[in-house]
């Protein structure tokens, strides 16, 4: 008897603490960065979107980007649709044939998560 009472104890508080763990299921977390387009022209002024997307494969708001290299530096949270837009006019040293522009996402969901991609300049 005493061995049933133990078991049904040790159920019931398996059940509470699943229960307190529930929300952590609904979090949701920086996944990954796109950006549009991938490649861009040194002295030429062109818009980037970058799109952040969380861990459900949904577009992620309050995403904060940051962009730098090539003579860009330019920094700003994401919408409501996940996106934020740049206008860039990247520079490259004399000799220089090719560069990049760095894209830094950081987001702080559960934790803190930093995710990164490029824009290649020519």
């Amino acid at each position: 008897m005493q061995l049933i009472i133990m078991v049904v104890i040790a159920g019931i508080a398996i059940v509470i603490i699943l229960s307190w763990l529930q929300p952590w299921k609904n979090k949701v977390d920086l996944e990954s960065v796109s950006v549009n387009p991938t490649s861009v022209v040194r002295g030429v002024a062109t818009q980037v979107t970058v799109t952040a997307w969380d861990t459900k494969d949904n577009k992620l708001s309050g995403v904060v980007v940051v962009l730098s290299g090539a003579g860009v530096t330019a920094s700003g949270p994401t919408d409501s649709t996940g996106t934020v837009k740049f206008t860039i006019t990247p520079s490259l040293p004399p000799g220089t044939t090719s560069g990049q522009v760095d894209i830094t996402a950081t987001y702080t969901g559960s934790m803190t998560i930093e995710k990164t991609n490029l824009i290649i300049v020519t």
